[in-house]
């Protein structure tokens, strides 16, 4: 009874969640097919397909063993109804690594333009974001600090790399920041000269 429990609990909570991974995933496709299509000078970042391939990895594996449990022979010590719940069991482990494999593929890829960029289905420009806090660890431990206490929860990859492009933003701005008093001189000039 134990593993049936575990089984569908298991196949329940990583189908709600591939179901949100997956259509956050095509939405966030579509946001950024259309950046990509209104920003012609930004730039597609892939940090890395490593935790998309571990998951796809205890995918098979999951998936393999439970199918290999279901058709295995039966023994004396091994009954049939607990070896097809240690099935179920594995199954519903390897449709959660589908969910989090949508969701590893989605957050490997950043977009970046001049002003914004573009990560999962959200589009962050630069002037909005405080700062980014790395966190330790490989999952989403580190966080993009937004206006209004907002934090979005990250890789810490990704972190390290919007931290990059932001101080990249920062340097380009300061060097073309101009002063009041500078852009009404040039705003003078530029009336003078026609």
């Amino acid at each position: 009874m134990f593993y049936w429990v575990i089984a569908l609990l298991l196949v329940g909570m990583g189908g709600y969640t591939g179901y949100t991974n997956w259509s956050t995933y095509f939405k966030a496709k579509k946001v950024r097919e259309q950046f990509l299509k209104t920003h012609p000078d930004a730039e597609v970042i892939k940090n890395g397909q490593t935790r998309t391939w571990l998951y796809l990895l205890m995918l098979a594996f999951c998936v393999g063993l439970g199918i290999w449990l279901l058709v295995s022979p039966s023994s004396e010590n091994f009954d049939v109804n607990t070896r097809i719940s240690q099935a179920v069991v594995y199954i519903g482990l390897g449709i959660f690594a589908f969910a989090m494999a949508g969701e590893a593929l989605m957050d490997s890829t950043l977009i970046s333009s001049p002003e914004a960029l573009v990560y999962e289905d959200q589009i962050l420009k630069y002037k909005n974001i405080r700062g980014v806090n790395i966190g330790k660890g490989w999952f989403k431990s580190s966080y993009i600090l937004l206006n209004q206490a907002q934090e979005i929860p990250v890789a810490k990859a990704t972190a390290l790399k919007v931290d990059a492009l932001l101080v990249e933003w920062k340097r380009n701005r300061k060097e073309t920041f101009r002063s009041r008093k500078e852009r009404r001189a040039a705003a003078r000039r530029e009336r003078e000269g026609k």
